[in-house]
């Protein structure tokens, strides 16, 4: 098990170089600790659904690095979708679209939407910037609590991740908001970081919770 501190001259090489060989790399964001592998990996993004026990219906959403990224993968974005791409990103807060041409069939849902998140942290702006896109989950076994430190992290994923990034405890400990963009009005899937209240003013509508959210 290798782990490296961002304050580690070499982290970000060494995390560069590992997801350019299809490794699996734990990383900070500004909610909770975060776990991926590159788009173009996709035997290593199928080892994550296994390392997670996750449900291999559920599409792991793409963390970008850049809003223009959502216009590479997404499209028929509407008004409210902007202005929450706008307002938002970087930020804690995961959209629903629909999926374009561009985007690996094993990151679309089979209604053919993607999730897509840009998260406010530094370490993982530069890093995407240099490997492009991860496709990326919480950093936890699936149903327990998300880890708000590298080890926490560690300790549920263990060996089945190629490298541990440290940023040091995250500021929020709560996961993203994630919100389907295709409905009318936009559900809110996962209540998160981002409020209901916040969405409803930048967006200027109502948006629906997901029964049991």
């Amino acid at each position: 098990m290798k782990m490296l501190s961002i304050d580690e001259p070499n982290c970000l090489k060494e995390a560069t170089n590992c997801l350019k060989r299809c490794g699996i790399v734990v990383f900070p964001t500004e909610t909770i600790y975060g776990v991926g592998a590159l788009i173009e990996c996709e035997k290593s993004v199928e080892k994550i659904y296994l390392l997670k026990k996750r449900n291999r219906e559920k599409p792991m959403l793409l963390h970008i690095s850049s809003k223009e990224d959502a216009f590479k993968y997404a499209i028929k974005l509407n008004k409210s979708a902007l202005k929450l791409i706008e307002n938002l990103w970087p930020g804690s807060i995961s959209l629903v679209l629909y999926a374009s041409r561009s985007a690996p069939k094993y990151v679309v849902a089979e209604n053919g939407t993607i999730g897509l998140r840009m998260p406010k942290n530094d370490f993982f702006l530069k890093l995407s910037r240099e490997v492009g896109p991860l496709v990326a989950t919480s950093a936890n076994i699936s149903n327990e609590l998300p880890p708000l430190t590298v080890k926490n992290a560690a300790s549920q994923l263990k060996d089945g991740v190629d490298l541990y990034i440290d940023g040091g405890r995250v500021d929020k400990g709560k996961a993203s908001t994630v919100i389907d963009m295709t409905k009318t009005p936009p559900l809110i899937l996962r209540e998160g970081a981002i409020s209901v209240e916040e969405i409803e003013k930048i967006i200027g509508e109502k948006v629906k919770l997901l029964s049991g959210n």
